[in-house]
C-alpha cells in the first residue's frame, strides 16, 4: 500500500493503459516468428542455477543495527527486518544470499547495494514472501536502484520477491542480470530491470510496472553485450517509456508476455526475434 499512496500518478497511467484509452500504446512493430538459426545468448552457470546453501552464515537482520555489510564470499541466509541495507564489498569473490522471509526498507540508499563482488546471487527460498524497497532519495553517489550491483547479478528461486524502486530504478547491475525460474514483482520510478551487459530470464514469473523503461540494456560493442533474451517465462510488462528496450537484439522464445509502452512496447539497435505465439494483448 506504501507504493501506491507515493505514486498515484503512475498507477493512474497504468490504470489507462489498461483500459484501452491510450491508443498509442498499441503495438508499433509486428515481429515475425525467431527463425531456428538463433542461438541463445546466455546460459545459467551452475551458481546461476543452485538453490541450496552450503555451510552458509545465518543472520537474522532483526539483530542488525542499519546496515550490513558483508565483506567475505560464501553462503548467507537472511531472514527478518532491517531499516536500512545490505552492502557487499567483497572484491572478487562470490556471495550467495539466500533470503527467507526478508524484509529491507532502505531510507537514503539501496536495500541491497553490491559495491564489489566476483559475482551476486540471490536466492529467493521456496514458500517465503520478500519484500525490498527504498526511499525517495539516495546519499551514495550513483546507486540508483533499489537492488543496485557494480558486478554480475543473478536472481533465482521460487519463492516470492517484490521489489519497489522509489527512487529511480528497482534492479540495476553495471554488468549482466540474470532471473531464473523467480517469482519476481517489480515497480519503480525508472526502469524495472536494468542490465548495461544484459539480461536473461528464463523459467520465471515476472511482472513489472515502471515509469521508465519495463526492462532495459544498454551496452554493445561485443556480439553478447546489449541482448535482452527471455525464454519459457511468464512475462508482464507495462511501462511509461519502452516496454523492453533492448541495445542489440530481444530474443523471446516459449513464453507468454505482455507488453505494454507508451513510446514502443519493443524497441532494438538491432533485431527483434519473437517466436509466433509468445505476446499476448490481454
Amino acid at each position: 500500500m506504501r507504493y501506491l499512496r507515493k505514486n498515484k500518478v503512475m498507477h493512474l497511467l497504468f490504470a489507462l493503459l489498461l483500459s484501452g484509452t491510450l491508443t498509442a500504446c498499441q503495438p508499433t512493430d509486428n515481429p515475425s516468428p525467431a527463425p531456428s538459426a538463433v542461438e541463445p545468448f546466455y546460459s545459467l552457470t551452475r551458481e546461476d542455477s543452485r538453490t541450496e546453501p552450503r555451510s552458509p552464515t545465518a543472520v537474522s537482520l532483526d539483530d542488525i543495527r542499519d546496515e550490513l555489510l558483508i565483506t567475505d564470499g560464501g553462503d548467507y541466509v537472511l531472514s527478518g527486518r532491517l531499516s536500512g541495507g545490505v552492502h557487499i564489498r567483497a572484491e572478487d569473490q562470490v556471495v550467495h544470499l539466500f533470503l527467507k522471509d526478508v524484509g529491507i526498507t532502505a531510507v537514503k540508499g539501496p536495500a541491497i547495494y553490491v559495491e564489489s563482488a566476483g559475482k551476486v546471487v540471490i536466492t529467493v527460498c521456496g514458500g517465503t514472501e520478500n519484500e525490498l524497497s527504498d526511499g525517495g532519495s539516495h546519499t551514495a553517489k550513483d546507486t540508483d536502484a533499489c537492488l543496485f550491483s557494480m558486478s554480475d547479478l543473478t536472481i533465482n528461486g521460487t519463492g516470492q520477491l517484490r521489489i519497489s524502486g522509489f527512487y529511480k530504478d528497482a534492479v540495476h547491475t553495471k554488468d549482466y542480470l540474470k532471473i531464473a525460474d523467480a517469482d519476481l514483482t517489480v515497480q519503480s520510478k525508472r526502469d524495472g530491470l536494468h542490465g548495461n551487459d544484459g539480461i536473461l530470464i528464463t523459467g520465471a514469473k515476472v511482472a513489472v510496472e515502471s515509469e521508465g523503461c519495463g526492462i532495459r540494456t544498454t551496452k554493445s560493442g561485443k556480439a553478447a553485450k546489449g541482448n535482452a533474451e527471455i525464454t519459457d517465462a511468464e512475462l508482464s510488462v507495462i511501462a511509461g517509456e519502452y516496454g523492453i528496450s533492448s541495445e542489440r537484439n530481444v530474443y523471446m522464445t516459449g513464453s507468454s508476455a505482455f507488453i505494454k509502452g507508451i513510446v514502443e512496447n519493443i524497441h532494438a539497435g538491432g533485431e527483434i526475434h519473437i517466436e509466433e505465439g509468445c505476446l499476448r494483448n490481454e
